[in-house]
């Protein structure tokens, strides 16, 4: 936790999700107040050094760094690799939410209800976001030749919003 919180080292995906997992867990027991010490030693804001290093990476994940999320994922699309086009596109949206958790400064709630989740707590949110992604899943394993602008659409509405707040 240290190495995020405090040193801002960014992961692949679900940076902050054990920092979120330790700031909202409730103590059954704590025999040596370990957990305490932890959740008031973390209890701070949202560190901005934290907040660009996930946007960076997680831009570099996405789009810019060789080999790219959104080129693998096109390239499974276009060779009808089901397996690699399911595991690229859950690598491409675990970058994708770590960076809108980021952006919005809130920690990385885990795997679930993710759209929902940034609905509620994320004020910044790409346009047609929700719209978007329903339109990728509907594509996935459709066949029929639209996820790599799916993918587009996603990145081009995120990068609308980052652009401003972030040189990528």
């Amino acid at each position: 936790m240290a190495q995020v919180v405090e040193r801002f080292q960014a992961r692949s995906a679900y940076t902050t999700c054990m920092w979120h997992n330790l700031l909202t867990c409730k103590a059954v027991y704590d025999r040596d107040g370990r957990l305490a010490q932890a959740k008031e030693r973390f209890s701070v804001p949202y560190p901005r050094q934290l907040k660009e290093n996930i946007l960076a990476q997680g831009w570099k994940l996405l789009h810019s760094a060789m080999p790219a999320y959104d080129a693998q994922l096109a390239k499974a699309a276009k060779r009808g690799d089901l397996v690699s086009v399911n595991h690229r596109t859950a690598a491409f949206l675990e970058s994708y939410f770590d960076i809108l958790f980021a952006l919005n400064e809130q920690t990385h709630p885990g795997e679930k209800r993710l759209v929902r989740l940034c609905r509620e707590r994320c004020p910044l949110l790409p346009e047609r976001f929700e719209e978007n992604l329903e339109r990728l899943f509907a594509d996935l394993f459709a066949g029929n030749g639209r996820v790599e602008e799916d993918v587009r659409a996603i990145l081009g509405a995120l990068e609308k919003i980052l652009l401003p707040i972030f040189e990528i």
